[in-house]
């Protein structure tokens, strides 16, 4: 069977699949000669789950070890620092959460806070400077990977395409304004999920702030 991973919404439902099977096992046994392979996880170094550097122009760019497939990285927007909420699902505390090559928000069926995301499509990361006033989706997850429904997920569910030959992620070349849970506005750029060393489940990704709309 062949299936056309061409669309970032059918990666999303293969990866899922995937993922319900018990991805690492999955691809330890498969897929064994492709490296990097999505299932590396590990041969990564212990270090701090966020690393954020300053790229001296009012960006930064932000690696996450989301590596751990039970535990999700909580990310404060404001801080750029990890938080430990006691119960994430009703707190305020976190913007984004992190757990492997899923990215999910505060918000809808996530999270008890005001967390938006929305694509801007055709705008580089240098020129958007004001955050658009409306248009920002809500995490709406309804089930679990084996239910394969086409429309439900995070908001930032298609940051990536996924290589079906090289069984890899690679960030698509997209923009994302984000408002946080405090009400202030970011752009995110993601750009890779991998170390230097080739191990998955690095999320790295380029921030600033944004001027409210």
């Amino acid at each position: 069977m062949t299936i056309d991973l061409s669309s970032p919404l059918t990666a999303r439902r293969t990866l899922r699949a995937l993922s319900s099977l018990g991805l690492s096992l999955v691809l330890a046994a498969g897929l064994a000669a492709c490296t990097p392979d999505l299932g590396g996880d590990d041969a990564g170094e212990d270090g701090p789950p966020v690393v954020v550097s300053d790229n001296g122009d009012g960006s930064s760019t932000i690696i996450v070890d989301s590596r751990d497939e039970e535990s999700w990285v909580y990310l404060d927007l404001e801080s750029l620092m990890e938080v430990s909420p006691v119960s994430a699902e009703d707190s305020e505390e976190w913007d984004l959460g992190f757990l492997r090559f899923n990215v999910k928000g505060n918000s809808g069926s996530s999270g008890t806070a005001d967390v938006g995301v929305q694509l801007v499509d055709g705008v580089p990361f240098e020129s958007l400077d004001v955050a658009p006033a409306d248009g920002y989706a809500v995490d709406n997850v309804m089930g679990g990977p084996e239910d394969m429904e086409p429309e439900p997920g995070y908001a930032m569910d298609l940051w990536y395409d996924y290589d079906m030959d090289a069984h890899t992620l690679a960030a698509r070349d997209v923009v994302y304004a984000v408002r946080s849970a405090s009400g202030n506005y970011f752009k995110i750029q993601m750009l890779d999920y991998y170390n230097d060393a080739g191990t998955a489940g690095y999320v790295k990704f380029k921030i600033a702030p944004l001027t409210a709309p």
